[in-house]
């Protein structure tokens, strides 16, 4: 019988009563290396790519079809946690509550878990990308004030696009 107010998840059930089956290990919260690439060079490709998409779960591995990435995207964006409006931020952590197990339901704890980690990694590369986004426009309007010729500015300007496409596993 489910708690007061709680909804009752059969699969829930299971994955909390096997963890071996639910691959529950509390230190494996972090994406890995080939997840973080797979995710950001799929966003990469996409029209706004600061802002997941219903598969970006499945393509980083979180879930394992694409059904369940949509299911996992609709309950994010219900809780505010994800938004695809530009207006808003692209993730928002603060969101994530002590309900967020509850929020979904349809995941293991061991999933919950990494979509956790998804979304704080995900809150970090999109303020990295701000942060490439204010450093270019310096150099853009430093370019529009001295004109095309300096090399330097042309190079340095090519230098933050390149960092901007660059996969975790890339970095430093």
């Amino acid at each position: 019988m489910a708690a007061p107010g709680k909804k009752f998840s059969f699969m829930r059930l299971v994955n909390n009563a096997i963890p071996n089956f639910a691959r529950d290990d509390p230190n494996d919260v972090d994406l890995s290396p080939s997840q973080a690439d797979k995710l950001v060079d799929y966003q990469l490709v996409l029209p706004n790519p600061r802002y997941l998409t219903d598969e970006s779960f499945y393509v980083a591995g979180i879930v394992g079809s694409s059904s369940l990435s949509k299911k996992v995207f609709r309950a994010l964006k219900k809780h505010s946690m994800i938004s695809s409006s530009t207006d808003e931020p692209p993730v928002n952590t603060a969101a994530i509550s002590r309900n967020f197990a509850n929020q979904l339901p349809s995941i293991s704890v061991h999933a919950q878990r990494k979509l956790v980690g998804l979304l704080f990694f995900w809150e970090e590369e999109c303020t990295r990308w701000r942060m490439l986004d204010l450093e270019e426009d310096e150099i853009k309007k430093a370019i529009d004030r001295e004109g095309p010729q300096n090399i330097d500015l042309e190079l340095a300007l090519e230098a933050v696009q390149i960092k901007k496409r660059l996969l975790p596993s890339e970095r430093k």
